[in-house]
């Protein structure tokens, strides 16, 4: 079966009337007279307040505040339409093309929904996925860690780093192997201290860097297993204002 071409039922109705509305706010504010402001942005001076927008939608949604998250998702959906705008205007590409690609995308990375592949749990479909995209990435000449930006939260890319890697490097995927690893190295940390010697940093990063394997290994995201802490600790810090320090 050819998953690009897989029949998807759609229903135009009621609920898109505001997303259409979204693009012709934008025809508006970057036609004539339109918003000086908005005539003059291009997409390299976008891109920052698209990644601002999409911090802030990912701490509302942390927030448990259905309101909250609602607010921020629209302004991110409509920065994501303005750069796509941007885009058109310049002839590079229509928003036609951008929702081309990724339906058939979404439709390729899952077989078992749009084809004939079965699958029997979560593990197998996240199995699957990264199968296909690693083919995909290979198909187009990329190396294995091409695609994860530098530009990302340090935890958010090495888990999305270690995934890939892990493919090649089944030592990787090996949790018994990754906590004695990460063991090693808080040791050395520790014999510094004892002896009073300068702490290396290599050592603390590459404890970090095997902690944040763990949690991936155990099904947790590293950037959101501290985040989440983070929030129960300050949480409890504030409940406590004059607690002693915890040793």
């Amino acid at each position: 079966m050819d998953l690009s071409t897989a029949r998807v039922d759609v229903t135009m109705d009621e609920r898109w009337r505001d997303i259409h509305k979204i693009w012709a706010i934008i025809d508006r504010l970057r036609g004539e007279p339109g918003c000086p402001w908005d005539r003059k942005q291009t997409p390299e001076s976008v891109q920052t307040y698209l990644v601002e927008e999409a911090h802030e939608a990912a701490a509302a949604v942390r927030s448990g505040n259905p309101a909250e998250a609602a607010e921020e998702l629209g302004d991110l959906l409509f920065m994501v339409f303005f750069l796509i705008h941007l885009y058109q205007e310049a002839g590079a590409f229509t928003l036609e093309q951008v929702g081309e690609r990724i339906c058939a995308k979404m439709i390729r990375r899952h077989p078992h929904v749009f084809g004939e592949v079965t699958v029997k749990d979560t593990d197998e479909v996240r199995a699957n996925w990264e199968k296909i995209k690693a083919g995909e990435k290979n198909h187009s000449g990329k190396n294995t860690t091409d695609g994860v930006p530098d530009t990302l939260p340090a935890l958010i890319r090495a888990y999305r780093l270690l995934a890939r890697v892990s493919r090649e490097r089944p030592e990787w995927d090996e949790a018994a192997g990754e906590a004695e690893r990460c063991r090693r190295a808080l040791a050395r940390v520790s014999d510094a201290r004892r002896d009073g010697a300068e702490v290396a940093a290599g050592d603390l990063g590459e404890a970090l860097l095997h902690l944040a394997n763990l949690a991936r290994l155990h099904h947790f995201r590293p950037e959101d297993l501290l985040h989440n802490h983070l929030t129960g600790w300050l949480r409890e810090l504030c409940a406590q204002p004059d607690a002693a320090p915890r040793k």
